[in-house]
C-alpha cells in the first residue's frame, strides 16, 4: 500500500541519517543565525557537522525581523553575497528580507553538508575527563509535555552552544559548576556597536570542548543586546568554525 510505503521510506531514511550522525566532529545546539553560519563554514571545510534545533523551524529570531517586521539589517554584506542573499544599501546599513535570509542560510548550511535535526532538544551535556563530548538529547515534544522518557546522545569532538539568549549548554555547566561562571548569564542593555564587536571578539571556547557563538556569547560575557542586526551573528558563526577548524 502507498500509505505504508510512504511511512517506511520516511522512517527508514530518518533513522539512517540519525544513526550516521550520532558521532560527529562538531555538534551545534541551536539553528539560529550563528549556529547555521557555523554549520555552513564547518561543513564547507568537510568537517562532519550536526545541528540540533528544538523548534519546528530553524533560523532562530531571523524570521520576525523587528517586532514582526520581517526586514533585517547588516553593517556589511560579504557573507550575504557568499550565500546569495539579495541586499539593498540604505544609509550606513544593508537590508535584506528576513524570509530570504533565513531560507538562504539554512539552505547553504544543508547544501554544504551539515546534518540538521529539528524538534530535537538538548537536555544535558556528555562530559568525560572534564571535557564536553557532545549532548544528551530528546524529542522536543516529549520535553514539552514534561514526560519522563529517557534521552539518547549525539557525540562530537567539539560542541557549540548557539542557543541564543538562554546560553543553554553553558547554563547546564553553571548549574553544576557555578565557580566556572560566577556571574549571572544575562545580556546587558542595548548597545549595537559594542555588542556587534564584542560578540565576535568573545566567540570561542569557554570550557574544554565547548564553544559559544552568537547571542549565547552575550549572555556568558554580559555583553549588550543588539536587536535585529545580524552581521555579528554571522561573523561569530564563521569565527567559531575557523577556531575549530584549526584544531581538526
Amino acid at each position: 500500500m502507498i500509505e505504508t510505503d510512504i511511512s517506511r521510506v520516511i522512517i527508514g531514511e530518518y533513522g539512517k541519517k540519525l544513526a550516521e550522525h550520532l558521532e560527529n566532529d562538531v555538534v551545534i545546539v541551536g539553528g539560529g543565525p550563528a549556529g547555521l553560519a557555523a554549520g555552513y563554514y564547518l561543513a564547507k571545510a568537510k568537517v562532519k557537522t550536526t545541528i540540533v534545533e528544538k523548534k519546528l523551524s530553524i533560523g532562530g529570531g531571523i524570521w520576525g525581523g523587528a517586532a514582526g517586521y520581517n526586514v533585517v539589517t547588516f553593517k556589511d554584506k560579504d557573507i550575504l553575497d557568499e550565500i546569495g542573499v539579495t541586499t539593498k544599501k540604505q544609509g550606513r546599513l544593508y537590508i535584506a528580507d528576513a524570509i530570504e535570509f533565513a531560507a538562504a542560510l539554512a539552505y547553504a548550511a544543508k547544501k554544504a553538508g551539515a546534518a540538521i535535526f529539528n524538534l530535537i532538544e538538548a537536555e544535558d551535556i556528555v562530559l568525560k575527563q572534564e571535557t564536553v563530548k557532545g549532548v544528551v538529547v530528546n524529542s522536543a515534544s516529549v520535553r514539552g509535555l514534561g514526560l519522563h522518557v529517557d534521552p539518547f546522545c549525539i557525540c562530537a569532538k567539539y560542541t557549540i552552544d548557539a542557543t541564543g539568549h538562554p546560553a543553554e549548554l553553558v547554563g547546564m555547566l553553571k548549574k553544576r559548576k557555578p565557580e566556572l561562571f560566577p556571574r549571572e548569564l544575562q545580556e546587558y542593555f542595548m548597545n549595537v556597536e559594542a555588542s556587534e564587536a564584542g560578540v565576535v571578539e568573545k566567540t570561542g571556547e569557554v570550557f574544554p570542548g565547548l564553544y559559544v557563538a552568537g547571542m549565547a556569547v552575550c549572555d556568558v560575557y554580559n555583553l549588550p543586546r543588539m536587536g535585529p542586526i545580524f552581521g555579528g551573528m554571522l561573523k561569530s558563526g564563521k569565527k567559531v568554525a575557523e577556531l575549530i577548524n584549526e584544531r581538526m
